[in-house]
């Protein structure tokens, strides 16, 4: 049996386009639209004859990500990134778009530059989804997730808090906390969960109700690791899932910091503008509940800072594969200065993504900093 010839029938590219339930916009070097489908018209409500020309900055999409911070005319923007690294996105990213009558519209967004026939990167096309309706639930996970999140209030004058958190995804498997004891004492937990995504974040929330069950060894940095190891030990079976951490305690009154970890990374001390890297032994957490984990004090002097971070700080890699690394994050700190402020702290993970080779850092990223100013 002959079979049957296909029908001559040809589609051009906007036909093909036109039919795809995701939005796609394409833009030049520039980062001005000059292509923008049906789907993305019904997504955001802007039309083709609105923005074809203009900057998405141009109070279109006006792009933000999960805690407000504008993406549009940034570095951290996904299609600038996919088209200044010249890479495609291995996974989807969420950020948030303007839509035309007003209020965030979650999107879920795939990005990826755009050659001529040399191979020359001439533009990048995003594709996106509506997130709506998956985001209600995750949006809540979010927010008890960052709650649990504490940070002391800023009203002692002898020492400057700041910090960042931003997820891989919506949820993440970082978790810090610091809390005041007393007048001069702070404890305070860094950890990092194997992972990322909603599992690891369910881990991670773990760890806060053991600080809340362990609090009354907060004043005993070993015991209270010992008491948090056996703990996760109950909950992690056969391998599968453990979390690095670090836990300190600060005594202002001593000037020391004891610290004790559990396969965290370095931690850095940035003392009279220079920055060392302190590493810290111990077995991560949920590993073997036998293991017992060892106190080290630290003395502090006046002006001292102290940063501590989870892995996604280091583990960036640029366009020859070369990573970031603990030397590398020291040596932008001395360059830029300590991050003892919010702005600081910003400026700071702009310069690591400023290194990067991808399109977005590639995993959970947390950092707690602390500046001890002189006696007042």
């Amino acid at each position: 049996m002959k079979p049957h010839p296909l029908p001559n029938i040809s589609y051009t590219a906007d036909q093909i386009l036109a039919g795809i339930s995701h939005g796609i916009y394409v833009t030049d070097l520039e980062r001005r639209i000059v292509y923008w489908n049906e789907a993305a018209e019904e997504i955001t409500g802007w039309r083709a004859s609105e923005v074809v020309g203009r900057s998405c900055k141009d109070n279109i999409l006006r792009h933000t990500d999960k805690e407000g911070r504008e993406l549009c005319g940034k570095e951290a923007c996904p299609l600038y990134r996919a088209m200044v690294t010249d890479s495609i996105s291995t996974s989807p990213s969420v950020v948030f778009a303007q839509k035309k009558e007003g209020g965030r519209l979650p999107v879920q967004v795939s990005v990826s530059p755009i050659r001529n026939e040399l191979g020359t990167v001439i533009g990048g096309v995003e594709v996106f989804q509506d997130l709506s309706l998956q985001m209600r639930d995750l949006e809540r996970s979010r927010q008890i997730q960052t709650l649990s999140m504490a940070m002391p209030p800023d009203d002692d004058p002898r020492l400057r808090w700041a910090s960042h958190y931003a997820p891989h995804d919506i949820v993440g498997g970082d978790y810090s906390t610091v809390e005041r004891m007393d007048r001069d004492r702070y404890a305070f937990l860094i950890a990092d969960v194997m992972g990322h995504g909603v599992a690891a974040a369910l881990y991670a929330m773990h760890l806060h109700s053991l600080w809340e069950s362990n609090r009354h060894l907060l004043d005993q940095p070993a015991p209270f690791m010992n008491a948090l190891n056996r703990n996760l030990c109950q909950l992690v079976r056969d391998g599968e899932s453990f979390a690095t951490c670090l836990f300190g305690l600060i005594d202002l009154e001593a000037r020391t910091v004891a610290l004790c970890g559990a396969g965290s990374p370095p931690l850095f001390l940035v003392r009279e503008k220079e920055t060392r890297t302190i590493k810290m032994a111990g077995l991560p957490l949920g590993m073997m509940p036998e293991t017992e984990y060892e106190t080290n004090l630290l003395s502090l002097c006046p002006d001292d800072g102290l940063l501590f971070c989870t892995d996604g700080a280091m583990e960036i890699t640029d366009s020859r594969g070369r990573m970031l690394g603990s030397d590398g994050l020291a040596k932008l700190v001395s360059a830029h200065g300590f991050p003892d402020s919010e702005q600081k702290m910003q400026q700071l993970v702009e310069k690591m993504l400023l290194f990067s080779n991808d399109i977005r850092l590639p995993d959970d990223l947390t950092m707690l900093a602390v500046r001890f100013l002189a006696d007042q």
